[in-house]
């Protein structure tokens, strides 16, 4: 654990990235010995001059005991890449994390992973490709990767949870609850971890979502699965950058088709265009995993009760629920608005939203406004 704390107290450095850090592992026995080395030492090892001097002039500002004590205040895991539990999957990418922060569990290395990512305002037509497509998969015993983002991320998650599988959430922030982002999903975040899932990142306790945090996060997504499935995406969408990097490290790439003239099926269209599958039910995935066809294996545009098709004459599952279906209307409200008018935590109520929208009693209109469904 003492070394762990100086490779994190070292990654609070960011130009000590990956490949750098890479050049580091195979030049030193020890993280101390990185942490403690002179700047000619790093020099040796392949770290650029201006960089090794800059680190080593910073470095009486990290503290590698503070890193272990976030880590157990935190009940936060770190898994270094030479760690037996370390995703063997995720070691093969170009860039492998030289570390995953883990909260939660993760799931048997048996098991087969499969990334769902796409848009963060999916239609109707989205929305229904994960409960036909993501939600039988997850009952099968694959595992459910994405990013915790508003969209399709949260869609898949919820729909792993609520097949009783597991789930992944990759983020491009700190796992400690105070800077999982988006806030509005802390309550998402804790159901993955009740299911027996899992929230991990590559950055240290305590660090914000940034803007250029995110495309390291898709690779990770990517890295960490045999296969990336996309719903719903833009021709400039993140989500197309996790389905680049899955093609680029040699992974099975799945796209679910849509209307030619449709902005969010762009990119799903085009990825099929350059060979990914089409994906219109699970057995098209399950057969490229070579797994056992589902019991529920429609196709996407058929609607059937098997496939958890949403049910607005469900009763709310919660107090929450109730009050908020008594406060929608046909007249859109923001997520915001509602949560102050009912006087409750904002995270509590676009929690809530997001099951009602699965369940079909709330619908997003766009821009986290929502009507009655």
């Amino acid at each position: 654990m003492d070394d762990v704390g100086y490779l994190i107290a070292i990654l609070r450095f960011p130009p000590l990235g990956p490949i750098r850090c890479a050049r580091l592992r195979a030049a030193f026995s020890h993280w101390k010995e990185v942490f403690i080395a002179s700047d000619e030492a790093l020099m040796n090892a392949g770290i650029e001059p201006n960089i090794a001097r800059e680190f080593v002039k910073m470095r009486a500002s990290l503290d590698p005991e503070r890193e272990c004590s976030l880590l157990t205040s935190h009940n936060v895991q770190a898994i270094p890449w030479e760690d037996p539990r370390y995703p063997a999957l995720l070691k093969t990418i170009h860039d492998p994390p030289p570390i995953l922060f883990v909260r939660g569990c993760l799931p048997s290395p048996d098991l087969p992973r499969l990334a769902v990512v796409g848009t963060r305002k999916p239609t109707p037509y989205g929305q229904r490709a994960v409960r036909i497509i993501v939600e039988p998969l997850a009952r099968q015993g694959m595992v459910i990767v994405s990013g915790l983002a508003y969209g399709i991320d949260a869609f898949a998650h919820e729909a792993a949870c609520q097949a009783g599988g597991k789930t992944l959430a990759v983020l491009g922030s700190g796992v400690d609850a105070p800077s999982v982002y988006p806030a509005g999903h802390q309550a998402l975040s804790e159901r993955i971890l009740a299911s027996g899932g899992a929230i991990l990142s590559e950055f240290p306790i305590g660090t914000p979502a940034l803007k250029f945090h995110f495309p390291f996060r898709n690779r990770v997504i990517a890295g960490l699965c045999q296969g990336t499935l996309v719903i719903e995406a833009g021709v400039t969408s993140g989500a197309l950058i996790t389905s680049h990097a899955a093609l680029d490290d040699g992974r099975e790439v799945f796209a679910v088709p849509g209307p030619f003239d449709a902005l969010f099926s762009a990119g799903p269209n085009n990825l099929i265009k350059m060979g990914a599958h089409v994906a219109t039910q699970p057995d098209d995935i399950l057969s490229i995993f070579r797994m056992e066809p589902t019991v529920c294996a429609s196709a996407l545009p058929i609607q059937t009760k098997k496939c958890s098709e949403p049910d607005p004459n469900l009763p709310p599952a919660s107090p929450t629920e109730t009050i908020i279906l008594q406060h929608l209307s046909t007249e859109p409200i923001h997520a915001d608005d509602l949560a102050r008018e009912l006087h409750l935590p904002i995270p509590t109520v676009t929690s809530a939203l997001l099951l009602m929208e699965m369940k079909g009693s709330a619908r997003q209109v766009g821009g986290m406004y929502y009507v009655k469904g």
